[in-house]
Order: structure tokens, then sequence, then C-alpha cells
């Protein structure tokens, strides 16, 4: 279990289609997200107007220069060797030295030490060396082999529908033989700190995630056409299988947005709250939180909402997502924030990655 790992999150497990139907961007917006593993702003920036700002934040230098790392590959190579070299689609370790060299020129001499103390990018694809990546590839040949194996598998992409692929995913999928793989895989003591920062679970309690998980795994297989979802081939393969299936900003259009218009986006090394307190009232007025609810105490979480409600701009809307806490609104700004749950749940039915449950909210007038 003492697989090496650079940073926790190899790939960004948000939807960002769903964010991009709760924050509902105009011109001129201002969005505050989480930075991650880089495709949630890479792929607002891409979906969205050229007027639009983004700053994605993160605490850790690691996942931020995973997430510019993502967008100089995407200015500087094709899609299929952006693809290639990240680790989206296999390679040799040859090529993705290669590729490096093209990348470098416009990496900070930190960022380029960084990867090249970290050879291991080359062998696979710096998306698989995140904490999470590493620990589900343990899993992963005895998930394929307990449903059934890679052909199995693979019948489900030949599914010309959603309506073919719940008939599919329920007569020729074995996906009941997975309950105990899922037990046993986000089983507390040993999915913490293997799997996930501990502190990601400070809200777990005693319940086995892994049974919430086990019942969304057919909504992550049926909800949306299965063609079309990265994550899911990623996730069972190990790889993306359809190359127009690449996150969109890997995309020919998608690389000419970035290349047009990248300045817009800034990564930066701080927190949610962190940067709310710094800046001016009114620098803000859409959120994309992800889970950062499950990831705070009550107390921290209510004051993010404090700042939220107190320093944002007009057009305030925003979206939570969360595992284990949806986080606590303080009694004082119940009347401020409008949480729509009903709608989360519609977004839920057409999120690609159901893991999270969401809910979209906006601040009264």
């Amino acid at each position: 279990m003492n697989r090496k790992y650079l940073y926790d999150f190899g790939v960004s497990q948000d939807d960002t289609r769903s964010e991009l139907r709760a924050l509902e961007l105009i011109p001129s917006d201002r969005v505050l997200c989480i930075a991650s593993a880089g495709e949630v702003p890479l792929e607002l920036l891409v979906n969205s107007d050229s007027s639009i700002t983004i700053d994605a934040v993160d605490i850790a230098s690691s996942q931020l220069m995973l997430s510019n790392l993502k967008l100089q590959a995407a200015l500087a190579l094709q899609t299929e060797e952006a693809a290639r070299f990240l680790g989206y689609l296999p390679s040799d370790k040859q090529s993705r030295k290669k590729w490096l060299q093209k990348i470098k020129d416009n990496l900070p001499e930190q960022e380029i030490q960084f990867w090249q103390r970290n050879p291991k990018i080359f062998e696979d694809g710096p998306i698989h060396l995140g904490r999470y990546e590493t620990y589900i590839a343990l899993f992963a040949p005895m998930g394929r082999l307990l449903l059934g194996g890679k052909r199995k598998l693979r019948g489900l992409f030949e599914c010309g529908d959603i309506r073919e692929q719940k008939s599919y995913f329920d007569t020729q999928l074995r996906s009941g033989l997975l309950k105990n793989l899922f037990k046993l895989m986000f089983h507390r003591q040993l999915y913490k700190n293997q799997g996930v920062s501990e502190q990601g679970l400070i809200h777990m309690g005693k319940n086995n995630i892994g049974i919430t998980f086990y019942n969304k795994f057919r909504d992550f297989c049926i909800n949306t056409p299965v063609r079309e979802n990265w994550m899911l081939q990623f996730v069972l393969f190990g790889q993306v299988l359809y190359e127009d299936a690449l996150p969109s900003y890997l995309l020919p259009e998608g690389r000419k947005r970035l290349s047009d218009e990248s300045a817009r986006l800034n990564f930066i090394e701080q927190s949610y709250t962190q940067i709310l307190q710094n800046s001016e009232a009114g620098t803000y007025n859409k959120f994309a939180l992800s889970n950062v609810s499950d990831w705070l105490s009550a107390e921290d979480f209510g004051e993010l909402m404090y700042l939220i409600a107190n320093k944002s701009g007009s057009d305030i809307r925003g979206l939570i997502r969360y595992i284990h806490s949806p986080g606590y609104i303080p009694d004082d700004l119940q009347d401020v924030f409008q949480l729509n749950k009903e709608w989360g749940k519609q977004l839920l039915e057409q999120d690609r990655f159901p893991f999270y449950k969401l809910i979209p909210f906006k601040i009264n007038d």
C-alpha cells in the first residue's frame, strides 16, 4: 500500500457540466473555484464567455503544478500528444520525455525541477500518480474480473443509447459481486491516508461509504452516454477509450480557446477562505466549491459561507458538492441563501461522475 504519489488527485472528480448549469455564467462573471487536478478550471474556461475571469485556488502547490502542466500541455502539443503525455491515453517513456521538452519552456523553473525529480510521470503519465488514482488502481483488476472481465465491460460501450446501457448493465454485468470489494476499498481504516487524506473523512463517522459508492456505481455506468464519459472509461480501464470523449480542454476547439484566452485563468496557492478574506468586496460572484464542506469543520464552513454572503458581487450563484457533509449554513444566513436541493437532484441525474450530492445556491437580492 506504500505506493508513491505526488498529489492527492491526478484527475478532478467533478463533472464541470453540472457547475456550468448551476452557475449560469453570463458575460463579465468572476468565478472562484478549486484547482484540484485542473480539469474544472480548464473546462470552465473553454466553455464560458471570453469576458469571464476564473481564479482557481488550492493549498497544495503540487495540485497547482499539475493543473498548470495540463494547461501547458494543451497549449504546446496536439490533442493526441497532450492526452498521451498526461496519461489519459497510453504512451511510452521516451515519447513523454520528448513532449516534456516541448512543454517546459513555458513552465517556471520550480515546476520543471519538480517534474524532473519525479521521472515516474514518464512511465504512467502524471494523472496516474495521485494518491486516489494509485489506490483505485490497486483494486481495478479485481473489479473488472468481478464484473465479468474486459470483454464484458467493452460490450457496455457498444450500446447505442442509455436504454441499451441500462439493459446491458442489468443483464450482462455481475455488479452484485462488487459490493464486498467496495466495502473493503472504502473501509475507513484502509481508505484513510491510502486513498484520501484523513482530513477528507472528518464527517464520515462510522458509515462505510463503500455501500454509498456501490449504490451509485450503476448510475455511473448508465445515466449518461458511456462513450462520452471519459472518467468512467478511465476508472474501468485506466485510460480513455475514445479520443472524442477526452475533456474538452484537450480537444481542438478547447485548445484554441486556451491559446486565445488562458490569461483569464489564474492558479493561486491559497485556501478558498483565505482568498475571500483577502479580496475586495465584489471580486467574485460565482462559486464552485467542489466538496470543501467535507474537508472543513462546521465552524470553518460557516465562516466561508459568511464570507461569500458578505463579500460577493451581484447575481451570486454557487454549487456545493459533498459526500459526507453538505456543510452548515449559520442560522442568521438561512434567509440569505437559497439552497435548491431539488434542482441538485436533477443535476445529479445528468452528472457523469455521480458520486457527490449537489446543492446549487444563490443569494437573495
